[in-house]
C-alpha cells in the first residue's frame, strides 16, 4: 500500500488504505483489512514479498514489512512506484531504515501526518499517541480500534455467534488477490478480481443457469461452494494400478479385479452423489491428507495406439469406490462381467468426499490419477 501525506485524510482512513485504487485491487474497509491480514507478519518482520506482510509492502531496502506509515509512495499498489516511503510518518513511529530519500515535509505535528501514524500504529499494534488532536487522527484511532475489535471477536461477527451458520461474509476470510498482471506478462490473461471472494458470483447468471444444489445437472449449473482445504505439496495424492498392468492382455468376458495402490489420500469417504454432488468444500484429515475416494472408469478404444479423441459421455464401466484402502494402501473393485474383446483405457478419478476432483496447492505437479491401456482377447 502506498501512502502520501496529501492522501491520508479522514475519508481515506475510513474507507480505504489505497492511495490509487484503480491499481490496487483490494479496496476494503479498515476493519476488513485488519481482520483478514492478522495472520501475516507485522511491521519490521522479515519478508520476501508484499503478500507476507499485514499492512503495506515488503520494504525495498530492508527486506522488512513496512506498514501503511512507511509503505512506498508514488502511484500504484505494492510493488509499483519508486523507493520513497513516507519518512514523516516513519520517523514518528521510529522506523527510518526504509526512508531512502523519502517524502518529508519537516512538519511532524501536521494533523494529517499524526493521523497516518495513529492509523498505522494501531493497526500494527505499535505504541504511538498523537500529539495533535484532529478529526483525522480521531477517525484513524476509531477505525483502527474497530478493526481490532472485529478481529478479536471474529467468532461473533456476521449474523450470529457461529460463523458456519452465518450468511454474512466474515472479514477474516476475504482474500487479497491481484489480477496477476502487475506487471503484464505476454501470453497471460488477467484474472478477475473480487472484493468479496465471489460470494455472489452465481447470481449473475440466475435464473438461466441454476445453482448446483448438490445435483448432477446435465444442462449445466453454477456452484457457489468454496474449494476448501488444500494439502501441502508433500501430501498430494497419487495412485498406480497394480492390476491390470499397462499393456496387459486379459481374457474377454471374464471377471477380473482392478487393484489400485494409493498414497496421500484417505479413501472411503463417499457421500450421496445424487444429492450432495460438489456440495461440500474439500477437507483434510488430522495428518493433512485429503479425505475422499476414487473412481475407476473403463473406455473402449479403436486400438491401443489410436489417436482419436474420446467422448467422456461414453464408457463401458464406471465405479465410484466407497471402500477405504487396506493396510498396504490398496483398494480393489471386481468387474464381474468382464469386458468384450477389444482395446481399452482404464483410469482413475481421485476426488474429495462430495465427488469434486482433488485440489492440490501447486500448478506444476505430476498426475494425481493413473491411466493404463490393456487388451481383452
Amino acid at each position: 500500500m502506498k501512502f502520501s501525506t496529501v492522501l491520508v485524510s479522514s475519508a481515506i482512513l475510513a474507507a480505504s488504505v489505497s492511495a490509487r485504487p484503480q491499481k490496487f485491487t483490494r479496496r476494503q474497509t479498515v476493519a476488513s483489512l485488519a481482520a483478514s491480514q492478522q495472520s501475516k507478519a507485522t511491521v519490521t518482520a522479515a519478508c520476501k514479498a508484499d503478500s507476507d506482510c499485514q499492512q503495506g509492502c515488503c520494504g525495498f531496502s530492508t527486506g522488512l514489512c513496512a506498514g501503511p506509515a512507511v509503505a512506498q509512495q508514488a502511484d500504484g499498489g505494492c510493488g509499483f512506484g519508486t523507493k520513497t516511503p513516507n519518512c514523516d510518518v516513519a520517523t514518528l513511529l521510529g522506523f527510518t531504515a526504509d526512508c531512502v530519500s523519502g517524502f518529508v515535509n519537516d512538519d511532524l505535528t501536521d494533523p494529517t501526518i499524526q493521523a497516518a501514524a495513529a492509523f498505522a500504529a494501531q493497526l500494527d499494534n505499535l505504541p504511538f499517541t498523537p500529539s495533535v488532536t484532529s478529526a483525522a487522527s480521531t477517525t484513524a484511532a476509531a477505525a483502527a480500534s474497530t478493526s481490532v475489535a472485529a478481529t478479536d471477536n471474529s467468532a461473533s461477527s456476521g449474523s450470529g455467534a457461529d460463523l458456519q451458520s452465518s450468511t454474512t461474509l466474515d472479514p477474516s476470510v476475504i482474500q487479497n488477490v491481484d489480477d496477476g498482471q502487475n506487471p503484464p506478462t505476454a501470453g497471460q490473461t488477467a484474472a478477475v478480481v473480487s472484493q468479496n471472494n465471489f460470494i455472489n458470483f452465481c447470481a449473475q447468471t440466475l435464473p438461466a443457469t441454476p445453482l448446483t444444489n448438490g445435483l448432477q445437472l446435465t444442462t449445466g449449473s453454477c456452484n457457489p461452494t468454496p474449494i476448501g482445504l488444500i494439502p501441502s505439496s508433500d501430501k498430494m495424492p497419487s495412485g498406480k494400478f497394480q492390476n491390470p498392468t499397462n499393456g496387459a492382455t486379459i481374457p474377454a468376458n471374464q471377471a477380473f479385479t482392478i487393484t489400485l495402490a494409493v498414497k496421500n489420500i484417505q479413501l472411503g469417504d463417499f457421500t450421496n452423489a445424487q444429492q450432495t454432488y460438489f456440495a461440500n468444500p474439500q477437507t483434510l484429515n488430522a495428518d493433512g491428507i485429503i479425505v475422499g475416494h476414487t473412481h475407476f472408469v473403463i473406455e473402449a478404444m479403436p486400438s491401443l495406439n489410436s489417436t482419436a479423441v474420446t467422448d467422456p459421455t461414453e464408457f463401458i464401466f464406471f465405479k465410484g469406490v466407497d471402500d477405504a484402502q487396506d493396510a498396504d494402501g490398496n483398494v480393489s473393485v471386481n468387474v464381474t462381467a468382464g469386458v468384450p474383446a477389444g482395446a481399452y483405457r482404464l483410469g482413475t478419478i481421485v476426488a474429495a468426499s462430495t465427488h469434486q476432483p482433488a485440489i492440490v496447492p501447486i500448478a506444476q505437479h505430476g498426475l494425481l490419477d493413473d491411466v493404463i491401456y490393456f487388451t481383452a482377447a
